[in-house]
Formats: structure tokens, sequence, C-alpha cells
């Protein structure tokens, strides 16, 4: 009989610590380490994260310059975390959590981050994958980018692309990307420290002239 357990993930991403003390729990099943993509539709997982991804974009566009309590009227779910000039939200797409962030500056917008953590392992390249629909996606709203780069740190898996997501979850691979708008700056990553974690996030002039 499969036993259910909880377990908690403490999410740290670099540069944004809003989402550092954010907490994941997710209710997970003994065998959900690794699942085959025959149980799951690839294709459909490749647009949803398109859509929320594109859907969190547009949410930061349209609420440039807005406050706290005027972005929190406007978006639905439960409120993980509404301090110090930030609001993050928590919901999840598939298995994987998702947490998005909002900051604030002066009572104003001027940031925002949507990050997917890979927890459970569906696939070695899952999260390649999802990295390579949405920049497409984002390619055909914004134009080609700026900035398009694939690092190696460690070319130990190189040679063998079938386990580049496993370069990218110990962090030997990372890809990036990025856009100019004339609001401000689109990154998209996608890196990795014993999982994977796809970044998209949206910084407003405002915010890059400030930092």
């Amino acid at each position: 009989m499969r036993r259910p357990y909880l377990f908690t993930i403490s999410i740290l991403c670099m540069g944004f610590p809003l989402l550092a003390s954010a907490e994941l729990h997710t209710t997970l099943s003994d065998q959900a380490s690794i699942h085959s993509f025959d149980e799951i539709d690839e294709q459909a997982l490749k647009a949803e994260v398109s859509k929320q991804a594109l859907a969190f974009l547009q949410t930061v566009e349209s609420h440039w310059g807005t406050n706290q309590s005027a972005l929190r009227a406007a978006l639905p779910g439960e409120i993980r975390d509404d301090e110090h000039g930030k609001l993050i939200y928590l919901h999840n797409l598939s298995d994987h959590g998702v947490l998005e962030g909002y900051e604030f500056k002066q009572e104003s917008l001027v940031r925002g981050q949507y990050l997917l953590l890979q927890r459970p392992l569906n696939g070695l390249n899952e999260f390649i994958g999802y990295y390579g629909a949405l920049k497409q996606t984002l390619t055909e709203s914004y134009g080609s980018p700026r900035h398009d780069q694939i690092t190696w740190t460690n070319d130990l898996y190189q040679p063998l692309p079938e386990y580049w997501g496993v370069a990218v979850m110990i962090g030997h691979l990372q890809y990036h990307a990025e856009w100019a708008t004339a609001e401000g700056t689109i990154t998209l990553e996608l890196t990795g420290n014993h999982h994977s974690k796809l970044s998209l996030e949206y910084r407003s002039a405002r915010a890059s002239a400030q930092a």
C-alpha cells in the first residue's frame, strides 16, 4: 500500500529575497520520485507552462505602478506571504509547485517572478522541454531574445543529450534568455541545485535603475 508523506521544500532564489523564505508543502506517494511520460501528457504540460507564464507576464504588465492592495484584489488564489513590500502566491502545475512573487517599491509594482520547481521528477529532460517551449512562446510574443546562452560549467554529460536534464539538476548546465521591452527586462532561466528550477522574471526599468 502506498503511504503518502509530507515534505517541505525551502525555496531560495538568488537576487529575489521575496522567495527566499517561502515553503512549498506537497503530498506525494512513495513511488512519485520518477514517473514515465507515458503517464503524463508532455505536450499538454508544455502548453500549460506557457499559458501560466504568459498570464503571469500579462498580470505584471497590466499592474506596473499599482500598489499591493490593488494587485491582491485582482489576483485569485491563496497568498503565502504579504509583507515588506512583497506578495507571494503558491499554486501547482501538475505535481510541481509554482511560486509567483511580486515586489513593490514606494507602493508601486516594479518586479515579478514566476518560479516552477521540479519536484517530483517526471522525466530527466522534462524541464528542458518546458524551457524550450516557453522560450519559443516568448519569442513569438516579444521577438528574438537579446541574450540567448547555454552554459556548461562541467561538460561531463555534454556528449549525452538524453542526460542533459541531470546536468541541469546538479548545476553543470544552465540556460538563459533575455528580452528587452518598453517597460523593462524579461529573463528566462533554467538552473539547478539538487533539483531543476525554471524561473521567469519581469523587472521594470525603474527597478533596474534603482538596483
